[in-house]
């Protein structure tokens, strides 16, 4: 079967990013129950890694356990994103200066121009609709910085946030031209940092944070008011 996990010594890591990738892919959406019998079957496990893949996932914020109810995919409230797109803006801020600071100029230079090269490349995709390729690209760029801080503990944290910001990636795109907006903010900051002009660039890429905090919050009020249905999560806390 496609999804069953090889058997390996680390089994229940093995389990964990299965599990992980269908909440990437959307196969796992926001505010569905878990059902671990399932999940068993189609990775082809016992119940045991699959609890421990769980749990971990939850000290993520990834899933929710609700006693008498059951395990839910964490379905982000108005709160959880600003807190997270918050958090994001000042982290980016500081990885940006510290890849500046970290790096050796002249490969930091070659590998931006190559970056904005390829941002110019998915340009006609992106008005297109096409977006498979720029999402690819900006979360390289993103995750180029990050590591690029070689900060240890800012990487372990961002880690932990990009992974509850995959829950809501798709809706950062969902209100109309901010695909082709979010192309030119990334751009700019490329440009900027090919410029060293890093207070630019610094207060470029916390706009752009803030840009996909907006979009986000504004698709989960639109689906707020649209849907009469309440999301099992939100037996936990208010909205």
């Amino acid at each position: 079967m496609k999804d069953k996990v090889k058997k390996r010594l680390n089994l229940s890591e093995d389990v964990y990013e299965a599990i992980k990738r269908k909440l990437d892919g959307k196969s796992l959406k926001p505010g569905a129950k878990i059902k671990e019998e399932q999940l068993a079957k189609e990775l082809g496990v016992s119940r045991t890694p699959i609890r421990e893949a769980i749990n971990k996932l939850e000290r993520e914020r990834l899933v929710e356990i609700i006693p008498r109810y059951g395990t839910f995919v964490t379905n982000l409230f108005f709160e959880d994103v600003k807190e997270i797109y918050d958090l994001r803006g000042a982290l980016e801020r500081l990885a940006l200066r510290l890849s500046f600071l970290k790096l050796n100029k002249e490969k930091f230079h070659k590998r931006l121009l190559k970056i904005a090269d390829s941002f110019s490349k998915c340009r006609d995709d992106v008005e297109k609709g096409n977006l498979k390729f720029f999402i690819k690209l900006e979360t390289a760029f993103h995750d180029f910085l990050i590591k690029s801080s070689r900060n240890s503990r800012l990487i372990q944290i961002m880690n932990n946030l990009n992974a509850q910001i995959q829950l809501r990636r798709i809706e950062s795109f969902s209100v109309p031209g901010r695909a082709e907006r979010s192309l030119r903010e990334h751009e700019e900051i490329v440009n900027a940092m090919l410029q060293e002009d890093m207070n630019k660039a610094e207060e470029l890429i916390e706009k752009l944070c803030m840009n996909i905090k907006k979009n986000v919050l504004y698709f989960l009020k639109t689906r707020h008011k649209s849907s009469k249905k309440v999301a099992p999560s939100s037996l936990k806390r208010k909205k």
